[in-house]
């Protein structure tokens, strides 16, 4: 374990275990992210009320009527964009946030469109939406191959005009960043029921802007390994990207609520349009 530890692992290798899929860590995850107090899983509340006021006044209902919501979650913004008159989809990987969801809609008899799955392998059709969403940086957890095909996933399923809109951090975010490699006790917290040795490790990827926190959670019968990945971004190699997916014209701002960019924005937004 500790050669394991000490030893990066390829990048971008998937975990053997999913912090979406855990039984404790699952339920934590939900919480997080239905906790609008603070930016954690999901982001305050000031923010979201910002970000869908620009954002709907970017893509108006009566222009772009039809929306996915890409890493929906338990449908945050899913719930704000139906409620602003757009006809919605979510889809997300976990089922904990797709069930929590569709519980939420049906007890406000909200007409929203939930499907379980990753959108990486769901076919998310052709020239059927109007604007997609990914939204609070989703996109650094992907490989290169990985963006690319969310790229043309996208582009291939907005209709002709369509806008794909999605944020990512950039390296102001890792400023202040420093390896780091860290045991302690854990029990009955966010990570652990049960009492166990928790190994984590903060790294950066040589020659990239990749960032991997790494854990193990040492039961006495079992291990549990979960991998977060992050890439944080500059404008112009996502320009690149999406002028290579196909979309011809790309608006750059310094957040998803419309804030001019600069040089130092910890944050990147872009409307893309087919």
């Amino acid at each position: 374990m500790i050669n394991t530890i000490k030893t990066n692992v390829p990048i971008f290798t998937q975990s053997k275990d999913s912090i979406w899929l855990d039984a404790h860590l699952a339920p934590q995850m939900l919480a997080a992210h239905l906790d609008t107090e603070f930016d954690g899983a999901t982001r305050n509340a000031a923010y979201i009320k910002q970000s869908m006021q620009w954002l709907t006044e970017k893509c108006p209902v009566q222009d772009f009527p039809q929306l996915l919501d890409l890493g929906c979650g338990p449908g945050i913004y899913t719930e704000q964009f139906f409620s602003a008159g757009y006809q919605v989809k979510g889809i997300d990987f976990s089922e904990l946030s797709i069930a929590y969801a569709e519980e939420s809609a049906k007890e406000k008899n909200y007409d929203i469109d939930y499907q379980c799955g990753d959108y990486l392998n769901v076919d998310l059709g052709h020239e059927q939406y109007d604007v997609i969403v990914l939204i609070y940086c989703d996109l650094g957890v992907f490989s290169p191959k990985k963006r690319k095909e969310v790229f043309q996933k996208a582009h291939r399923a907005l209709k002709k005009g369509g806008r794909f809109i999605f944020d990512v951090f950039t390296p102001k975010k890792y400023t202040d960043f420093e390896a780091a490699h860290t045991w302690q006790l854990d029990e009955d917290n966010f990570w652990t029921k049960e009492a166990c040795l928790h190994l984590s490790a903060q790294k950066k990827y040589p020659e990239t802007t990749t960032y991997l926190a790494q854990h193990y959670l040492l039961y006495p019968e079992s291990v549990k390994e979960f991998f977060i990945w992050e890439t944080v971004f500059n404008k112009e190699e996502l320009l690149t990207e999406l002028k290579d997916s196909g979309f011809s014209d790309n608006e750059v701002y310094g957040d998803i609520r419309g804030a001019s960019y600069t040089a130092d924005s910890e944050t990147l937004c872009f409307i893309s349009e087919k």
